[in-house]
């Protein structure tokens, strides 16, 4: 049963439950508290209200009997409960009043009890004054008529139906009471219980999952171990490698393989040591993964390079692991030495046959050239068509053997090869020349596209011709008649690129992963002469040896939807600085002719810069907006009078007005001393050129071309990445370097850097948070990034002042300067007025 992850939200849910519920009891208890003394008030308040209503009932009864205690006897001091009732009862009335204020039923009932009580004190008042006025009989002959008993009697009927009433009230006050208490008892067992249960639950749950994971654990334990035992006693090299191509983990078998301490070797790309997934972009996709399907999980023989710098050839098994931070790989190698020991052997072997072949072969073409000539007596037809058969098979055995020579002198090391300086556009006209023969016989139509302009090379050109026969010859044969097969030119990353394109039927899936070695061919080819299977094999060899690249790739938007394209690059070359025309190295123009080129080259050899020659006005400005160079030297007679328009022309453009110049004369003209100053020329040198003067101009161009240079940060732990990043970009920027956040940290609080280089892995944190130290410091100012890492980043989102996120591989370096170059001269242009 495959493991799930805990989900973080359901056990949020979980575990808010319990304060849930006990936050809900909290409140309706609470809730009752409130409640019981609002019932509390209440009970109180009737209390109240039946002592004050009692109070005034008392009150007009101590007057009643003072009254007539006073008319039977005639002593006023009977009087004295009566007078004080007569005072207090307003009071007390007014009190009575307050207290039932919140009574509606029993405030209704106060003017009934008011209109009694002064009826009652009225008819009191009456008697006394017939007691005063007549005597003792004629207040006893009031008295005896019975109207104060009647009022007396309707006052004590309403005072006991108003405390009825509240006695009702209290009644029911007090039996929602005792009803709430009954309640809140009962709850308080309830919650007793539920937590009784819950402990219990939760003790049972606690413990469940305290054995589930140690039996989890125990298991994944007794996995590890296994898996720990083959990993660590397999003969096998084996190595984990994440989504990025960088190597996670080895095993001894690996150690002792490749000869480094694994420590040495993790977080490195894994190209260090072997190249499993040539080519440039994602490594999983380089390397054929589709979900966790790899397309070709077995390849051999591959070169492994070991710590000494022998090579090992291997070969390698390739298997997915998904892990939570990506798709992992797996890979096994295996030492094929002895494999490749006997394949040698048979190599040798097929050699020796191949060269005590070809003596008789010739002998046996020379013998049917003859025949076939006539030279010794004219044939019949019948006869001559057997000899045509014999002598094209010879032919075709011919190449065989040369093309089976050429490999192996080339597996040998043995093959040697002319290296000149030559044009590639000359190389591809030549070679369409050699196979339109060939496809005119098949009606099919030749078509050149070059997008570039001179494409120098350094290369043989014999070798790399029979590279771009090779190509054609195959899209011929593959192609239907009258189709079209394009030869295309065109530079890219300091290399020219020259593809092959045909309307065949494309390279069968079986076929693909073999496509460049020995006797690999299609069923599918419509020419009439059948190849060896050799010729892709000798192709990438002549390609290697010239360090380029040849690969294949289905081809886009063909006219019938099918076809191939064969590709291969090779280094331009530079003519003056004798090496390749490599991105990055520090560049210098000279508009001047080629003799006055070769001296200035001569003259600043011993300095490492490439050198561009242009000869008229529009190629050294189109130069100048397309590269960027340390300085300009100008041959003031050469460029003759248009030599300070284009001076002027340059300074005229933002970009250009602080490059270094350097003027050459034979004779220094006489300018004004202000158009000498607009102009701003370094030095004016006289003709012939002194080699310290002009070496020490150069030196002033190139200090104040670095200071001019914008300053970039590079931020990685990998010295060797900072070290071929700086030579890459030197001429373009100046290159600060930080192997750790701290140090970053310091040299953006001490210059002010124009843009940064940042890796994400590195020893004291992500290189991201370098990210929200730019948007914590609130500056106006806003620093470019480019992230540069070999960690898959994914859809992650980053700053908005990241401009380009590059994955480290072997290719790579070539589009980091580009993109460099493009930001720098952008992020300049917006800070211009």
């Amino acid at each position: 049963m495959p493991l799930t992850a805990p989900r973080l939200w359901r056990s949020m849910v979980g575990a808010s439950l319990i304060p849930m519920l006990l936050a809900g009891l909290t409140l309706w208890f609470a809730s009752e508290y409130r409640r019981a003394a609002q019932t509390n008030d209440a009970v109180y308040q009737s209390f109240r209200r039946q002592i004050a209503i009692e109070s005034v009932f008392s009150a007009v009864q101590d007057a009643e009997t003072a009254q007539r205690g006073y008319v039977i006897t005639g002593d006023r001091t009977f009087l004295e409960p009566y007078r004080r009732a007569s005072l207090t009862l307003p009071k007390d009335l007014a009190s009575l009043e307050r207290i039932l204020a919140d009574d509606p039923s029993s405030f209704a009932q106060l003017p009934k009890l008011r209109r009694l009580i002064d009826l009652k004190f009225k008819e009191m008042e009456r008697v006394l004054t017939a007691r005063n006025a007549a005597g003792q009989a004629a207040a006893a002959s009031m008295v005896i008529q019975g109207r104060g008993k009647t009022i007396m009697d309707e006052f004590r009927a309403h005072v006991a139906t108003m405390v009825r009433d509240q006695n009702a009230m209290l009644a029911r006050n007090l039996a929602a009471e005792d009803k709430r208490n009954t309640i809140i008892r009962t709850a308080a067992w309830v919650v007793v219980l539920l937590s009784a249960i819950l402990a219990i639950l939760g003790a049972f749950i606690v413990h469940a999952a305290r054995a589930a994971r140690y039996r989890a654990q125990q298991q994944v334990a007794d996995a590890t171990a296994r898996q720990t035992a083959i990993f660590r006693h397999s003969l096998d090299a084996i190595i984990l490698v994440n989504p990025s191509g960088s190597m996670e983990m080895l095993n001894p078998a690996a150690e002792r393989l490749f000869g480094y301490p694994s420590q040495q070797l993790l977080r490195r790309d894994l190209s260090l040591i072997v190249d499993i997934a040539p080519g440039e972009g994602r490594f999983l996709d380089r390397l054929g993964v589709v979900g966790d399907v790899i397309a070709a999980p077995l390849r051999t023989p591959l070169e492994a390079r070991t710590a000494t710098g022998a090579v090992v050839p291997v070969e390698v098994a390739l298997g997915t692991m998904p892990l939570d931070d990506g798709m992992h790989i797996v890979a096994a190698f295996r030492d094929i030495s002895e494999r490749a020991k006997a394949e040698q052997m048979r190599d040798q072997f097929l050699s020796t046959i191949s060269h005590e072949l070809r003596t008789p072969l010739t002998s046996i073409l020379g013998s049917l050239g003859l025949l076939r000539g006539g030279a010794d007596q004219e044939l019949p037809p019948d006869a001559q068509r057997l000899v045509v058969i014999a002598e094209n098979n010879a032919h075709r055995l011919i190449r065989l053997v040369n093309d089976l020579l050429d490999v192996e002198k080339m597996q040998a090391g043995l093959m040697t090869f002319d290296f000149a300086q030559w044009d590639m556009h000359d190389i591809a006209g030549r070679s369409l020349d050699a196979v339109r023969g060939m496809a005119a016989t098949r009606n099919i139509h030749l078509d050149l596209i070059s997008g570039a302009g001179p494409m120098p090379i350094h290369g043989d050109t014999d070798r790399l011709m029979q590279v771009v026969l090779n190509l054609l010859s195959n899209a011929i044969s593959y192609s239907p008649e009258g189709g079209t097969v394009t030869l295309r030119l065109d530079t890219q990353s300091g290399h020219g690129q020259v593809a092959v394109i045909d309307q065949g039927p494309g390279i069968p899936p079986d076929l693909r992963e073999r496509l460049f070695t020995r006797f690999a061919q299609s069923a599918h080819r419509i020419g009439p002469t059948p190849g060896t299977g050799l010729g892709l094999a000798i192709s990438r060899e002549i390609v290697h040896s010239h360090s380029g690249q040849i690969w294949w790739e289905p081809a886009r938007n063909t006219a019938t939807g099918t076809g191939s394209v064969f590709t291969f690059t090779v280094p331009l070359w530079n003519g003056f600085s004798r090496q390749r025309d490599r991105i990055g190295a520090p560049r210098l123009l000279l508009f001047c002719d080629t003799v006055e080129a070769e001296t200035i080259r001569a003259t600043i050899s011993r300095r490492e810069i490439l050198t561009d020659v242009v000869a008229d006005r529009n190629a050294a400005l189109a130069a100048l907006a397309n590269r960027h160079y340390v300085a300009l030297i100008l041959d003031v007679q050469f460029a003759g009078q248009n030599a300070l328009a284009t001076l002027k022309d340059i300074r005229a453009d933002p970009q250009h007005r602080s490059l270094p110049i350097i003027a050459i004369a034979s004779e220094i003209p006489a300018l004004p001393a202000k158009e000498t100053a607009a102009l701003d020329v370094i030095d004016w040198i006289a003709k012939p050129i002194a080699s310290s003067r002009l070496d020490h101009a150069l030196g002033t161009a190139v200090e104040r071309a670095a200071v001019a240079m914008p300053l970039v940060l590079h931020i990685d732990d990998d010295t060797d990445t900072l070290e071929l990043t700086a030579r890459a970009l030197s001429g373009h920027a100046r290159i600060a370097k930080a192997s750790d956040l701290s140090t970053a940290r310091h040299i953006l609080a001490e210059q002010n850097v124009d843009l940064l280089i940042v890796d994400i892995a590195l020893p004291d944190g992500s290189g991201l948070d370098i990210l929200a130290d730019l948007d914590r410091a609130g500056s106006d100012r806003i620093i470019p990034v480019i992230v540069y890492s070999a960690q898959y980043t994914g859809s992650a989102s980053f700053a908005p002042n990241v401009k380009a996120v590059l994955l480290k591989s072997k290719r790579s370096l070539p589009s980091l300067v580009e993109t460099v170059i493009s930001l720098t001269q952008r992020h300049s242009a917006e800070k211009r007025p």
